[in-house]
């Protein structure tokens, strides 16, 4: 009879000690045969060789390459993993046709991914629609494969281009975390820092030290790092001067093509950096009158192309828009600096009024609808209309005796006044979209960061305007369904944080 049960008792195999994957990590391991659960799952090949301590009178432990703080899911570069980036890549700059030194740099950012878990393909998932949307920083070609491939490398000087590029995307994947401390504490970011330093110590022009500057503008951006952002993205102006000039020089026409789309994407953060700011603003790195600019201005046609069999994000009918967008959000913001400033602008209200009127109109007269929640270059245009109006009203308002005279009969004021009127109304509806079409915090990561930041900073504005129009375009649900979605943005975007900060003094000083 017991010969006849003993094979249905289901016997699992459990191996002495725990594999070297997850001892290296410090996780628990089911030790299963021949397979742990953790290895299983991620199709890795599981070691269950025993660990033997390393004698005491040899080298100390170098330490690990990757942190994991207690009581946090994130992960950072530690100083080990800091100081051996930097150093590996200071000897591939040192030494450009050493592919020895190249394959030991990617074979270490393999390994820094590895142990800090970090899924690429999850992160250009929502790299696509978060950043490179609105920003193209990465061709088309490489997101759509290769780039998960960390056996391959670029193969021109320095050959290490593409393993920064998974560092640098990793940067722009991070959370905030309060168990990390701020951002500029993090290692990941000042290695990131220090790498965009030694790129300009090179002689050799490179697109990938350009887009590097990009990933690092964006991610400081986007955590409310905006002086840190202004100095990054100037660096990476010049640096995309210089590639311009070159490729045309050489007449390489595929570099020639590329950057023309990236100088696209350095206007649009460019005008971001201001926009994000909620109080304090910045003057413009690449100004209306800079040769960038120029360059763009003149391969904007004026009619928007037809859609694109595949509408990448470098496609020539977004790249267009996108060019319209930040041109007239330049004029903009540039008129906004001066009058801050107390200086003259070099145009007047009207022209610039006229100029994002334009490119309004451009946007949203057309026979098929636009969605503005997802359509970041309308909500910047929307953005810079309502900023424009705020800013001209303050301006004639301080300009005039007796500040509280709000109905003066100052020169513009009545055409201002309408104005704010009409873009409080477009601003708030924009606000009302975003509260129906949002319905988790699961949905920020993969919704165009530029499209929502435009959108709360237009909202901030409506709060901000309140006195000086006679009309309520907030009822309390929206605005109780505002901050909410701030909340889920700020818990992706630090710079969310200042948004609230400053949504929740608007609403404490409110005259109501």
């Amino acid at each position: 009879m017991m010969s006849f049960i003993a094979p249905l008792i289901p016997v699992t195999q459990k191996a002495s000690n725990v594999c070297a994957y997850c001892r290296v990590r410090k996780q628990r391991c089911d030790r299963t045969l021949p397979q742990c659960v953790r290895c299983a799952s991620k199709g890795r090949n599981c070691d269950y060789t025993p660990y033997k301590e390393p004698a005491r009178h040899e080298t100390n432990d170098p330490g690990p390459l990757v942190d994991h703080k207690e009581g946090c899911t994130h992960a950072d570069l530690s100083h080990r993993g800091t100081t051996d980036v930097l150093q590996t890549f200071n000897a591939c700059i040192n030494n450009p046709n050493s592919l020895e030194l190249v394959t030991r740099l990617s074979d270490m950012v393999y390994d820094i991914l590895d142990l800090a878990d970090i899924n690429l393909p999850k992160a250009l998932g929502e790299f696509g629609p978060c950043i490179q949307q609105w920003c193209p920083i990465i061709p088309e070609d490489i997101l759509r494969g290769g780039f998960n491939d960390l056996s391959q490398d670029m193969r021109r000087t320095p050959g290490a281009g593409r393993s920064l590029l998974r560092l640098g995307l990793w940067l722009v994947s991070r959370r905030p975390c309060s168990h990390c401390g701020q951002v500029p504490q993090s290692g990941l970011y000042r290695t990131m820092k220090q790498i965009q330093a030694l790129l300009q110590c090179r002689s050799e022009l490179s697109l990938e030290a350009f887009q590097i500057s990009m990933m690092i503008a964006v991610h400081e951006t986007g955590h409310g790092l905006q002086a840190q952002a202004f100095q990054t993205l100037s660096s990476g102006a010049a640096l995309l001067r210089m590639l311009d000039l070159d490729a045309r020089k050489s007449k390489i026409v595929g570099q020639i093509d590329t950057i023309e789309w990236m100088k696209v994407s350095m206007l649009m953060l460019d005008r971001m950096i201001p926009i994000s700011m909620p109080v304090e603003s910045l003057p413009l790195i690449v100004s209306s009158v800079d040769s960038i600019s120029k360059h763009v201005a003149q391969a904007v046609g004026p009619s928007i192309p037809p859609p694109s069999p595949r509408p990448y994000a470098s496609s020539p009918r977004k790249v267009h828009i996108r060019a319209a967008v930040s041109l007239a959000s330049g004029h903009v913001l540039e008129y906004i600096h001066a009058i801050h400033q107390k200086l003259t602008p070099e145009e007047t209200y009207d022209q610039v009024d006229e100029i994002i009127n334009q490119c309004i109109k451009l946007l949203v007269d057309k026979p098929q609808p636009h969605t503005w929640l997802h359509c970041d270059a309308i909500a910047m245009a929307f953005c810079s209309h309502i900023l424009l109006q705020a800013s001209q009203i303050r301006h004639i308002v301080n300009t005039t005796n007796g500040s509280n005279n709000f109905v003066s009969p100052a020169a513009g004021y009545t055409k201002a006044h309408l104005a704010l009127k009409y873009s409080r109304r477009m601003a708030w509806d924009m606000v009302h979209v975003a509260i129906e079409k949002i319905s988790s915090e699961a949905e920020i990561p993969h919704l165009p960061f530029a499209g929502l930041c435009c959108v709360f900073r237009a909202g901030l504005a409506v709060f901000e305007t309140k006195k000086y129009v006679d009309e309520d375009v907030m009822g309390e649900q929206d605005i109780q369904g505002f901050r909410k979605i701030l909340e889920w943005f700020a818990a992706r975007w630090n710079i969310g944080e200042h948004f609230l900060a400053r949504l929740e003094d608007l609403i404490r000083h409110d005259t109501r």
